[in-house]
């Protein structure tokens, strides 16, 4: 399996976004949140138009394609928070995998690639976070797995923190 996170987006990977979070309730964006990403590709007739510079905004957001042996299977959508609780925070705001593709290991083998990344694409973060709801078995064991720690409940789920720490632990 070769699987990849890509910065290149595409007028219709983001039509695939839009479908994916309307589909799944539990993952569905606030309007405005739509309407933007809408808003990027309404009047783009080429579905292979390259839209990376009108979605791609590091340091505040970052969006990854997620592609497996060159098939497009997921995305993630990832957020500079930097005034959270716990100091400049890169949020993991989502992560998803296709419906036709879940159940491979691929959320697994996207958050540790995104570990190593999102350090290296936000130079000053001082941790990764992720929130989950607990009912989400596989997300909070890829977590724990992987060394994200359980810091905080909210009324949507449980914050997990990566600390930038811990990634220089394992590299050295």
């Amino acid at each position: 399996m070769n699987l990849e996170l890509r910065l290149n987006i595409y007028a219709h990977e983001v039509r695939k976004m839009l479908e994916y979070w309307l589909k799944e309730p539990a993952l569905q964006k606030h309007e405005e949140h739509c309407e933007w990403l809408e808003d990027i590709v309404f009047h783009i007739k080429d579905p292979m138009t390259d839209v990376s510079s009108r979605l791609q905004n590091p340091p505040d957001f970052l969006f990854y394609m997620i592609y497996v042996d060159n098939v497009h299977v997921g995305f993630v959508e990832a957020f500079s928070r930097p005034f959270d609780f716990y100091g400049l925070s890169i949020d993991i705001t989502s992560i998803c995998i296709f419906k036709e593709f879940r159940g491979r290991g691929y959320v697994r083998e996207a958050l540790e690639m995104l570990v190593a990344q999102l350090f290296d694409t936000f130079p000053n973060a001082l941790h990764i976070s992720c929130q989950t709801d607990l009912q989400n078995k596989p997300m909070v064991t890829h977590l724990t797995d992987l060394g994200f720690i359980r810091k905080d409940s909210t009324k949507i789920g449980e914050i997990y923190l990566y600390d930038r720490d811990q990634n220089m632990l394992k590299e050295g």
